[in-house]
């Protein structure tokens, strides 16, 4: 659906040229909710205003569907765009227009006749939750109603790809919860292919397939969000991790450490193994749970459990190279690991 590859994005500032994106190489398939998620500056939202062109990249290749983007003219940019649906985290509502004139204004513009046009602006408020809002303008929304107004505007031109750009970090929990669901809804519904641009990995963890992990421009960590969330391998993936899911071990804790700790991470069928007592059974090490948390995503259980294995090295050893061959993600913790995930 959407390929990229060797993309950069420089900036001229004052104090000189700024990498915003360097080297990016990215598959999206059609129909996927795809989360890209960094820290403040690491180039997602330039990322994300790459595909429909608003940021034009000094090097690389955009192709979607087949279609090479950054060799169009203009007269054909302005068609492709019209295939490419944004939601933005501010609204950028037409304050003096309804809810019905602010999803009506794009297909205005577009030339679509006027009964085709009333026609679908009902669908659309329908399918956001809003007709009972039709006459209502901006200022009497509350900030969830807005961006299912936003939602409705973006799908008015009946788009192949919906970008979403923070569309939620405006919004308390609750609003930002009916928003996902009503995206994962349009997926659905649409067959639409979502790019979501976030900081929260709480929202990577509710909606999306997959995700890639940016900082400083680059893309650091990408794969399915249950991969990620089982088995991350940057520093700043794991940061994310622990906004959502703490793994730290409970303060005053008394760790004997007669033998190793170490962090065991499963998913799916895994997580019903019963792993202490095949430990103890097979290799005659004591094996004792320091910690443990097992969570879903999407239906999927994943989760960790902090170990303290006593027992000789040779059985250690033995046992870890035993969990791995069960398909589980295993890491031994130094003292100072112990306490950060």
């Amino acid at each position: 659906m959407i390929e990229i590859r060797g993309l950069y994005k420089n900036y001229i500032t004052a104090q000189g040229s700024l990498t915003a994106l360097s080297n990016i190489n990215l598959n999206i398939k059609e129909g996927e909710i795809y989360g890209i998620i960094g820290p403040s500056g690491a180039g997602k939202s330039t990322m994300i205003r790459t595909l429909n062109l608003l940021e034009v990249p000094d090097r690389g290749s955009i192709m979607i569907n087949g279609e090479e983007i950054t060799a169009l003219n203009k007269k054909e940019l302005r068609e492709r765009r019209k295939k490419i649906g944004m939601i933005f985290q501010h609204f950028n509502l037409l304050s003096s227009r309804t809810v019905r004139g602010n999803i009506s204004f794009p297909m205005e513009i577009a030339g679509v006749p006027d009964a085709e046009r009333e026609e679908k602006v009902e669908k659309l408020m329908e399918l956001v939750g809003l007709s009972d809002r039709a006459d209502h303008y901006p200022s009497e929304l509350s900030g969830g109603q807005k961006q299912r107004v936003g939602i409705a505007r973006a799908l008015s031109n009946d788009p192949e790809i919906l970008l979403s750009d923070e569309a939620t970090s405006s919004l308390d929990p609750e609003s930002t919860d009916s928003i996902l669901k009503l995206l994962k809804k349009i997926r659905d519904e649409l067959n639409l292919t979502i790019v979501l641009i976030t900081h929260e990995m709480d929202v990577i963890k509710k909606v999306c397939d997959r995700v890639a992990v940016m900082e400083e421009g680059q893309i650091v960590e990408e794969g399915k969000v249950i991969d990620i969330f089982v088995n991350p391998q940057q520093p700043v993936t794991r940061r994310f991790i622990k906004t959502v899911i703490d793994y730290n071990l409970p303060e005053g804790l008394n760790i004997t450490q007669k033998g190793r700790l170490v962090r065991v991470s499963f998913k799916g069928e895994s997580t019903h193994k019963p792993l202490i007592s095949l430990l103890i059974k097979k290799y005659n090490i004591d094996a004792n749970i320091l910690y443990g948390k097992i969570d879903e995503i999407q239906g999927i259980p994943f989760g960790t459990l902090i170990l303290d294995l006593e027992g000789s090295d040779e059985s250690i050893d033995e046992a870890l190279e035993f969990i791995g061959q069960l398909g589980l993600a295993v890491e031994v913790l130094t003292d100072e690991q112990s306490n950060s995930i």
